[in-house]
């Protein structure tokens, strides 16, 4: 049965301040309790990212005049094949859907109004779920038109019951301005033996683009690979932003545990409240905003999160 949801977000209600130490939301779920960061360490070896990259997801940014997200709705749905033909073509669907003598219809809609990008105008989210692909098209205003400036796609079977829109597509405020938001992103992609890596892209629309701000690998499970010890090695990764932080600095958490041979075959291996419950190892890694990049940038590396303050002045 196909489905359309039409999701109006906007900007009401104040974020509250949370401490450093107060777990924080991961995966719509929560974060073990964390320490605050770690001194910043003042030697001059070069700074990397603990972990980043788009992993399944794949992003396009371009600049196509597209029908207002309503039509467009409606259009998806349209009994004619030439009019889904260009609508899905106008959302940046892949080709194999317009090649074929019969365009598929969606399993789903979802379109959602948020406030992406710095001024007052909501932007617009489509996201459609199609056979083998879920498809999220960025859609801006302007000058009473629209206009689609992104799309990120996702290769996934619509059999897998794991993966779904809802799953795909997280809206929550910008790290920077609470009055605004972001798109967040996630994609699973299946190793051997079972293990898997979750990668997390966090999209916000800035100078009328849209930007990836910060992708990483928010989850990892590796059995197959586990450095010849037995049992499974767990990842796991989320922001935590200090919002009393006056220069906006952000860490980008990294949990790290095992799963011994027996918690491994457990029937709750597989759950994160699970896995959380073996994570023994904590390290910090303070990133910052760059105006001049668009991106969340490292300005230290990755080191155990002990209970100091960095210092007020860095």
């Amino acid at each position: 049965m196909r489905t359309i949801s039409s999701v109006l977000v906007v900007a009401a209600v104040a974020l509250c301040a949370q401490p450093a130490a107060v777990a924080q939301r991961h995966n719509a779920g929560s974060s073990p309790p964390t320490a605050p960061p770690a001194a910043h360490s003042s030697g001059a070896q070069p700074i990397v990212a603990a972990s980043s990259g788009l992993g399944a997801l794949q992003f396009a940014a371009v600049n196509y005049g597209v029908p207002p997200p309503q039509a467009l709705t409606r259009q998806l749905e349209d009994t004619d094949d030439r009019t889904r033909a260009a609508s899905l073509a106008a959302i940046g669907a892949p080709g194999q859907y317009l090649e074929h003598g019969h365009i598929p219809y969606p399993h789903s809609i979802q379109l959602n109004f948020v406030a992406l990008g710095t001024g007052d105008e909501l932007d617009a989210i489509l996201t459609v779920e199609l056979d083998q692909h879920i498809v999220s098209a960025i859609l801006l205003p302007q000058d009473g038109n629209w206009r689609r400036i992104a799309t990120m796609l996702y290769a996934t079977p619509f059999s897998d019951a794991a993966t779904t829109p809802s799953s795909f597509l997280r809206i929550d405020r910008s790290l920077l301005q609470q009055e605004h938001y972001r798109a967040i992103f996630h994609a699973v992609t299946p190793l051997p033996g079972g293990d898997f890596a979750e990668n997390e892209a966090h999209l916000r629309v800035l100078n009328h683009r849209a930007v990836i701000t910060i992708s990483f690998v928010d989850g990892l499970r590796s059995c197959a690979n586990s450095h010849g010890r037995p049992g499974c090695e767990i990842i796991q990764r989320w922001l935590q932003p200090d919002p009393t932080d006056p220069a906006h600095r952000l860490l980008l958490v990294t949990a790290s545990g095992r799963l011994p041979p027996s918690d491994a075959t457990a029937p709750l291996a597989a759950s994160t409240q699970f896995q959380q419950a073996h994570l023994r190892s904590f390290a910090c890694q303070p990133f910052v905003f760059s105006d001049i990049t668009l991106h969340y940038e490292p300005i230290a590396n990755s080191a155990p999160c002990i209970a100091a303050r960095p210092d007020a002045a860095h």
